[in-house]
């Protein structure tokens, strides 16, 4: 598997911000994702899925710590044939603040607030899978616009937010054809 990990080509350009004057500004977008970017489906945690050319960061691979090496593995983005999430754990955890400027006492403000530990599962497309902790943008261009979804390891929602509306990335199957 190491060869052909070492032999994969980045599939991707980079994400540039568009200034927030140009219409549609301050979105991230991939400048070459019709020549880059693969087909594929993401599912999110709510049900709700979303079709079409997916891309990462330019020159940069998919980077997983995997717990089984203790090391991190860099898995080429066009060696990918999907992504499964496993949540870890999940829970409400109280907010605390701090009771004064530069106090090191904390008190509990009533709230609490949804937090999540996912890991994911890489499928390449020879078969072969790496499970661990990933951090990585995934830009979709559905045709009708780019939206950027991140892999976390963990997520932390607001104050008086459910686990519901924390949504993550559930599933992510490419065209391997």
């Amino acid at each position: 598997m190491d060869s052909l990990l070492d032999a994969a080509k980045p599939a991707t350009q980079p994400a540039v911000e568009i200034p927030a004057t140009q219409p549609g500004g301050a979105a991230l977008v991939n400048q070459n994702a019709p020549t880059d970017a693969r087909p594929a489906t993401i599912t999110l945690s709510n049900g709700q899925t979303v079709k079409g050319n997916a891309a990462t960061t330019t020159d940069k691979p998919v980077r997983v710590w995997d717990p089984t090496i203790k090391d991190y593995r860099d898995i080429p983005f066009s060696l990918i044939a999907s992504a499964t999430a496993k949540v870890v754990w999940e829970r409400d955890e109280k907010e605390w603040q701090f009771k004064e400027s530069g106090s090191d006492v904390k008190v509990y403000s009533g709230k609490t607030y949804p937090a999540r530990e996912t890991q994911y599962t890489f499928t390449l497309i020879n078969g072969d899978q790496i499970t661990g902790d990933v951090a990585a943008p995934i830009y979709m261009d559905t045709g009708k616009a780019t939206r950027t979804f991140v892999l976390h390891k963990r997520d932390k929602g607001e104050p008086g937010q459910t686990l519901k509306d924390l949504v993550y990335v559930k599933q992510i199957d490419f065209d391997t054809k």
